[in-house]
């Protein structure tokens, strides 16, 4: 051991000492910067994520109508189908906190031939259009737990177009279409690879969700991890639906007991049978009894028939309220209701002579006049020469659409099989797509039930725990699928019902039962 003697200079070592401190604590804090933004990167809502020149392209600045910009980004353009023909439209809102950490969530509207606009507006989006253009932030918005992409689909609906203008679509291609505008929509926004994914719609997306998922499914798609699918107040079985449309007017008190029984007489072989077919015998008795029982909702939205009439009843003569008559608003689930009837397809005919009253009840004015205003369209990046006016629902695509499967049995189960979580979910003062036709539909599966109907709770506005319908669970084996009702609500249940419908969707993306 060396000592150094007192009044001796430093040593070589002892000049060295400084410095190397200094190299050590710089080397330091460039590992802590490194460190940082890793972890930034992986798990901070600031983080930093590269974003491919198309998503930039893409990227929405500015949205006329709010009175702040949302601190959330947004992307709005074209995603192409399986060739540049035809281009979708989709608007991607992510989630207000964290997106990097929160699932990728499809939504899908239905009709066939209506915009997922419609529900980024009305029902589940962080916007709500109001008079003048002026849009409102949604407080129960999906956006708080997910990252939400809105696709307008098929070809020709909202936004989306079709080269060649040939709209003519059925449920297969529109599940191809669908399929390659979210590989696309992948390529686009790569950071999203691996994330937990949801497929979720209304409506026909009873159609457009099952088998868009299938399709994912039998290919291997591993971009992102499917954790399961919902669908609210679905078009998934036609018989069901048709006929459980009797039962529903009939016990809500639209039919009186003479016609009741005249369709007993004249369609049902079994009086005393509980789910009579009605619609299968073909008979002109039959049909004709058919026809005047579904007038019953003449007059009534039919998407909530507890609700008022918005706007008044109205008449081809314009005849509504005093008032000049609004535009046709064009309801394409309507005429899904016993569509092989045919009176219904001689009275729909007759509507063009003024024989007989139009009610729509949904006024939509709002939006159209906001989708269809130059700086909205320029912000959304969709202000393009191939694009018309835009529409709630486009009657050309649903008079072109080919309907291919009556009956969804077999995708349900086949997804099920696949250990994909499944939620049924209904409005039950809907007669588009009745509560009823859907638990049909569910016990029909023949699955083994986990626990029966019972009624689920949740926390209202003011603390208080309300009744928020009732709800059963079913398993294939290890995979759930659960039957649950809205009460009060009708066809779009965020827009009627925001707080349950709130508490539903969160709960079965936790995986909690309700």
């Amino acid at each position: 051991m060396f000592f150094r003697g007192v009044g001796e200079g430093p040593t070589q070592s002892a000049i060295m000492k400084p410095e190397r401190s200094r190299f050590l604590l710089r080397m330091l804090f460039l590992f802590l910067l490194v460190l940082y933004g890793f972890v930034s990167t992986v798990h901070g809502s600031d983080s930093y994520i590269e974003i491919t020149e198309a998503a930039e392209k893409d990227a929405i600045t500015y949205l006329p109508g709010l009175s702040e910009q949302p601190s959330f980004k947004q992307y709005s353009g074209y995603l192409s189908g399986e060739t540049d023909n035809i281009q979708l439209h989709y608007w991607l809102v992510e989630a207000t906190q964290t997106p990097d950490e929160k699932p990728l969530l499809l939504w899908l509207n239905g009709g066939p031939g209506c915009s997922s606009l419609e529900g980024l507006m009305t029902e589940n989006g962080p916007f709500t259009v109001r008079k003048q253009g002026v849009l409102e932030y949604n407080p129960y918005s999906w956006n708080r737990f997910a990252n939400v992409l809105y696709l307008e689909s098929p070809g020709g609906v909202g936004f989306s177009y079709v080269k060649d203008r040939n709209l003519t679509t059925d449920d297969d291609f529109t599940a191809i279409t669908n399929y390659h505008a979210l590989l696309n929509f992948m390529k686009r926004f790569p950071q999203y690879k691996g994330r937990d994914f949801y497929i979720t719609g209304e409506s026909y997306a009873g159609v457009y969700v099952p088998l868009l998922t299938l399709r994912l499914l039998d290919n291997n798609f591993e971009d992102l991890n499917l954790k399961g699918i919902a669908v609210g107040n679905g078009y998934i079985n036609k018989n069901f639906n048709d006929n459980s449309f009797l039962y529903y007017v009939y016990y809500h008190g639209l039919i009186d007991e003479n016609l009741w029984n005249d369709l007993l007489a004249s369609c049902c072989a079994d009086r005393c049978s509980s789910k009579c077919m009605f619609s299968e015998n073909q008979s002109v008795q039959c049909m004709n009894v058919i026809s005047a029982s579904n007038a019953a909702t003449d007059g009534l939205d039919v998407y909530n028939i507890y609700a008022p009439c918005d706007g008044g009843v109205q008449t081809l003569l314009g005849r509504r309220s005093g008032h000049p008559r609004r535009p046709f608003r064009f309801v394409p689930e309507k005429q899904l209701l016993f569509r092989d009837n045919i009176f219904l397809k001689m009275n729909n005919a007759s509507r063009s002579l003024g024989s007989r009253s139009i009610t729509t009840c949904v006024d939509d004015t709002n939006q159209i006049v906001y989708f269809n205003t130059v700086d909205v369209r320029q912000a959304l990046n969709v202000d393009v020469p191939e694009v018309d006016n835009w529409n709630t629902c486009s009657e050309q695509v649903a008079g072109s659409y080919r309907m291919t499967y009556n009956a969804l049995q077999a995708q349900y189960m086949k997804i099920l099989a696949y250990k994909v979580p499944t939620l049924l979910y209904a409005g039950d003062v809907d007669t588009a797509c009745n509560y009823l036709g859907i638990l049909w539909f569910v016990d029909d599966l023949g699955l083994k039930m986990h626990k029966p109907l019972k009624q689920w709770l949740y926390l209202d506005r003011d603390g208080t725990r309300q009744v928020g319908g009732v709800q059963k669970t079913l398993y294939l084996n290890e995979t759930p699928l659960w039957y649950v009702t809205v009460r009060g609500s009708g066809h779009m249940v965020p827009q009627d019902k925001p707080i349950p419908a709130y508490h539903l969707i969160t709960q079965f993306i936790q995986g909690i039962s309700l």
